[in-house]
């Protein structure tokens, strides 16, 4: 795959990366953090999930891997679910406790096309408020988003009520929301929140990175 300027490495900021590998890929029919995506910069062939963390190794002092079952994974921590069955949420919150700095950018495993200058920016953003989350069609994108250690305390308290809705664990903290013609600046196309989800996603994104 072929980085654009925008997308070279510059220096990892002293900030952790999430990376949420939990699902169950039932819209795949097999495990997608699996899935072959090209070779890293060691010549070795990479799995979708090592990809991601790749990038985010380029961005981010501090990788962790969120799983139960310790999938095969270089450069990144992998812990399991704080709260077992909690889904997103838990995941999230996983990871932010894990965490070795208080910034926390969170994404989900099947997001290969992630901007790393977005990225940056995003983790920039983050100046006393306890969140920055995208905004993509009008609708909040928790899945690329940079978290601060209140949203730990907030995520548990949801999950004790049995609300795993992500959006629900944001109530009552301050969020920076970042309007979709902000993200276009450095990602014109939206990118990096693009999704592998089925075998015709994978397929297409294969293609589109010049597989």
């Amino acid at each position: 795959m072929v980085m654009s300027t925008a997308d070279s490495p510059q220096g990892a900021a002293a900030a952790s990366a999430v990376v949420l590998a939990g699902g169950a890929s039932r819209r795949m029919g097999r495990d997608k953090r699996l899935l072959p995506w090209g070779t890293g910069a060691d010549g070795r062939p990479r799995t979708l999930l090592q990809s991601v963390v790749d990038r985010l190794t380029s961005v981010a002092a501090d990788v962790i891997v969120v799983a139960n079952d310790r999938p095969e994974v270089r450069g990144a921590r992998v812990v399991p679910d704080a709260i077992p069955g909690s889904g997103s949420l838990g995941g999230i919150l996983s990871g932010i406790e894990a965490a070795r700095h208080e910034r926390v950018f969170a994404a989900a495993a099947d997001m290969p096309f992630l901007n790393l200058a977005l990225v940056r920016d995003l983790l920039d953003r983050l100046e006393g408020q306890d969140a920055v989350v995208p905004v993509v069609d009008g609708r909040p994108e928790p899945l690329h988003a940079v978290y601060g250690p209140a949203v730990a305390t907030a995520a548990r308290r949801q999950i004790a009520r049995g609300q795993l809705k992500i959006a629900l664990a944001f109530e009552g903290l301050d969020v920076a929301w970042v309007p979709e013609a902000e993200l276009r600046k450095l990602d014109p196309d939206l990118r990096s929140f693009r999704n592998v989800n089925t075998p015709e996603d994978y397929a297409g994104a294969r293609r589109d990175a010049g597989a």
